[in-house]
């Protein structure tokens, strides 16, 4: 699977850039506002979505991860295809497509082409419990125990909160104990 590629812009078509890397090119669907901002022979890095069909291998490219995590997200809906998503990122930003997801605004998705009210209400639907609100999560992500519950499988929001209540001058061992038992998946 491909993570990402960095390389040399070597041209920008209507709706994807090729990319240089070691001699091969690669072409990579973006979103408009991403296309906009780019030019040929500038250094270009996109976090890559791969879609792969029978007759068909597309790489659909992404500013930043939390974009492709979005793009993701929004494939995982029954309904919404890649073409779509990237419609959805090419009108909006992936900020405001988690915060339009968080807050039910179903006109924000509406507003794309090809995308109808139902379908619209289904994307808030299915992603609204999936998606976390990047501003009430503040952990501290050099904190041990924290990092030890997400690798359990915790969500950031739930490591937060079970650690929030246990003394922070405990060892990290007895920490993870004491939130495990209070804990709740």
């Amino acid at each position: 699977m491909i993570a990402r590629i960095k390389g040399v812009i070597s041209e920008k078509l209507d709706s994807s850039v090729v990319i240089e890397l070691n001699g091969i090119g690669y072409e990579i669907f973006v979103p408009a506002n991403t296309l906009l901002s780019v030019n040929e022979g500038d250094e270009g890095l996109f976090y890559i979505a791969e879609n792969i069909k029978e007759d068909e291998y597309s790489l659909f490219g992404f500013p930043t991860r939390n974009a492709r995590q979005i793009y993701y997200k929004l494939t995982s809906v029954n309904g919404v295809g890649p073409k779509a998503a990237m419609s959805i990122l090419s009108a909006h930003s992936a900020d405001d497509v988690q915060n339009a997801i968080l807050s039910d605004d179903v006109n924000l998705f509406s507003s794309v082409s090809g995308i109808g009210k139902k379908t619209a209400q289904r994307i808030i639907l299915d992603l609204k419990g999936k998606l976390v609100e990047v501003e009430k999560v503040e952990a501290d992500e050099s904190d041990q125990a924290y990092q030890a519950l997400i690798s359990l499988g915790y969500s950031a929001k739930d490591a937060q909160a079970v650690l929030k209540d246990i003394d922070s001058n405990l060892s990290t061992q007895e920490r993870i104990k004491l939130a495990l038992k209070g804990a709740k998946k």
